[in-house]
């Protein structure tokens, strides 16, 4: 009996031991139960939000801006002095799109052919303008006697307003207009519906910017 009741303490003193240690002196881990990621029943709805941009169309080009340096002193007396030139030159990507409305409006214009016309808003440039920064090239020419040119910075930061200047231009605008005229076709065909029909493939669609 006295061992059992031995027994009985030292377990005792065993868990009170236990319960001490791990108290003052162990450490702890959290657990974090993540939700499952399933959209269940009606505690989610899914709301379509208007707004948006549809890239259509981009322009790759190699772009090139040229300075040339040369000494100012009054009177021209400078004017024997040697020049210089700096220039960089790089690939730029335009990219164009539209934004896309909450609703867009496809009228039929006949059913013998079947023709559809689609307004679009006008198209416009990604900006900044991309450039691809592997593919720039920057050359400085001139004698020991020359002044020096503006830095690689310098010309990179000049580079961007005119490349956006460029990016709005009626010919890199027309350049990519029929690329991005097949686009929105595309799209159009894919999501829009003439009542609850599908456009057919045969039907022309007129895409107006």
């Amino acid at each position: 009996m006295k061992n059992w009741r031995a027994i009985g303490v030292s377990l005792a003193v065993l868990l009170c031991a236990t319960f001490v240690a791990g108290y003052f002196y162990g450490g702890y881990k959290t657990r974090k139960d993540l939700e499952p990621l399933i959209l269940v029943g009606e505690r989610y709805k899914l709301v379509r939000t208007p707004g948006g941009l549809l890239e259509v169309g981009t322009i790759q080009k190699e772009e090139s801006f040229a300075w040339q340096i040369s000494w100012t002193c009054p009177a021209n007396l400078c004017g024997f002095l040697p020049s210089s030139s700096s220039q960089i030159s790089a690939i730029a990507h335009y990219t164009y799109r539209i934004p896309l409305a909450e609703y867009w409006v496809l009228e039929k214009v006949s059913s013998e052919p079947l023709r559809y016309r689609l307004k679009v808003p006008k198209l416009e440039p990604k900006l900044p303008v991309t450039v691809s920064l592997p593919t720039i090239r920057i050359i400085n020419s001139g004698s020991v006697f020359s002044p020096s040119g503006p830095t690689q910075q310098k010309m990179q930061t000049y580079m961007q307003p005119e490349l956006e200047s460029r990016a709005n231009s009626p010919t890199y605008l027309k350049a990519q207009q029929q690329d991005a005229e097949k686009t929105v076709e595309e799209f159009a065909r894919k999501w829009m519906r003439d009542g609850k029909d599908k456009i057919p493939d045969s039907a022309e669609i007129e895409i107006v910017f």
